[in-house]
């Protein structure tokens, strides 16, 4: 139950430090339900969680960890605090404060004592928070050479190689995660964009329809509708895309739907969608580019 209730908290931090996957409001909200649960207010952290499921009530994560944090409230909550590293508590208490230099003072501290392998993991999370991220990668290896177990570690790292764009790098650590986190639809999504990246579009069709399966949520349809365009599905891109707009109405999405467009020769709304997609990102040469080449197209007669 120990390990069960510390991975628990981790999985928080974790999402703090994962902008690809929450917006602004629901980092900071999962911040400050963070907070609570490593000073053991839990009741508070519940607090927190209800603010944020009342704007989005059927967010799985959310959900679970509400759960979760239910079964210490009930069980557990006097054998938690008093596993967790001292030091820890402290360094919440100076980032609360703003205090950063006696925030990484007291986990540097924490490095030293009981449970060192969560303070590595904090101390990551420190780092990345700053985007610095090979340190952030020396403490999260630190963590999981320190307790080969702690999982969350291993998910830490792989997203922060991920985010370096270190994709090779980044797989093993999300399979050791999954080794012992079999159905987190987090980790498979972050491996198939992982295998997006590199190339690998059965592999990433595959991770993806996983997440799906777990989550069918609409930033993994996003990833869906971008292995289709990859592969040369544009029809079917496109339509997937178009669905999902109202759910992700950013530049990105705009310049997918555009260029899927253009290659089913749509000229204008290719046109369209990719001013939607410069009027959103603001200044962006290359998209600048396209949308001059498809006007010379329109201009020229080349309309389909």
């Amino acid at each position: 139950m120990k390990k069960y209730l510390i991975l628990l908290i981790c999985s928080l931090f974790v999402f703090t430090s994962s902008p690809a996957f929450s917006d602004e409001i629901e980092d900071d909200y999962i911040d400050m339900a963070a907070s609570y649960c490593i000073s053991g207010d839990y009741n508070s952290a519940i607090g927190i969680l209800d603010k944020l499921l009342s704007i989005k009530p059927e967010n799985k994560r959310v959900l679970d960890l509400k759960k979760g944090l239910n079964h210490i409230i009930s069980k557990d909550k006097k054998s938690f605090v008093s596993t967790v590293n001292p030091s820890i508590k402290q360094a919440q208490e100076y980032k609360r404060m703003g205090n950063e230099d006696m925030e990484y003072s007291s986990l540097m501290q924490g490095t030293q004592g009981e449970n060192a392998y969560l303070a590595y993991y904090y101390l990551g999370n420190f780092f990345r928070d700053r985007n610095n991220y090979s340190e952030a990668i020396n403490a999260y290896n630190k963590a999981v050479s320190a307790k080969p177990a702690f999982a969350q570690g291993y998910l830490a790292l792989g997203i922060t190689q991920y985010d370096m764009g270190r994709y090779n790098s980044a797989i093993n650590p999300i399979d050791k995660y999954l080794s012992f986190n079999p159905n987190d639809d987090l980790a498979y999504a972050i491996k198939s964009r992982i295998e997006f990246q590199l190339g690998m579009l059965d592999a990433a069709k595959a991770d993806n329809d996983l997440a799906i399966t777990l989550n069918n949520c609409p930033e993994y349809q996003f990833d869906r509708a971008k292995i289709l365009f990859k592969n040369g599905e544009f029809k079917q891109a496109k339509d997937l895309f178009t669905k999902i707009l109202p759910d992700i109405q950013t530049s990105k999405i705009y310049e997918y739907m555009g260029y899927c467009d253009y290659e089913l020769k749509d000229y204008m709304s290719a046109l369209n969608n990719i001013d939607k997609a410069l009027i959103l990102s603001g200044k962006d040469e290359y998209l600048e580019n396209r949308y001059n080449e498809i006007k010379r197209l329109l201009e020229s007669g080349e309309d389909g």
